[in-house]
């Protein structure tokens, strides 16, 4: 009788712990496309406030380039985010990050950001 009930304790333990296992996965699995989410890999729009547009594609490494409506290449470097703002490191040797906050979307999905210094431009991720 003691035999069973430690084999039924066994049992019982066995299959909690089994029960665990799936929400572990679950909770990765959530992690990872929240993540996935909030990545700024693709390629932007941006317009100036004087009318001029360039493209800005960010890659999944957080390497950006940018290119002027021509398509001749502006600038290239790392962005990162941080303290919530978007910041680009240029690869120019010497220059100092650019940092911009991000504004609310607007119902085209379109928001406007502004530099440290403030300037704003209007940003529209393309599809």
């Amino acid at each position: 009788m003691k035999k069973l009930i430690a084999i039924a304790g066994c049992a019982i333990l066995a299959a909690c712990s089994q029960g665990e296992a799936p929400a572990e996965q679950e909770t990765v699995v959530a992690t990872e496309e929240a993540a996935a989410e909030e990545s700024m890999a693709g390629s932007y729009d941006v317009t100036a406030s004087d009318g001029s547009v360039s493209t800005t594609t960010i890659d999944a490494d957080g390497n950006y380039t940018t290119t002027s409506a021509g398509g001749t290449e502006v600038e290239r470097g790392t962005m990162v985010q941080t303290n919530g703002q978007t910041c680009f490191n240029s690869a120019e040797e010497g220059s100092a990050p650019d940092c911009w906050t991000d504004g609310e979307p607007a119902a085209d999905g379109s928001w406007v950001a502004t530099s440290d210094a403030g300037e704003t431009v209007t940003v529209m991720k393309r599809p």
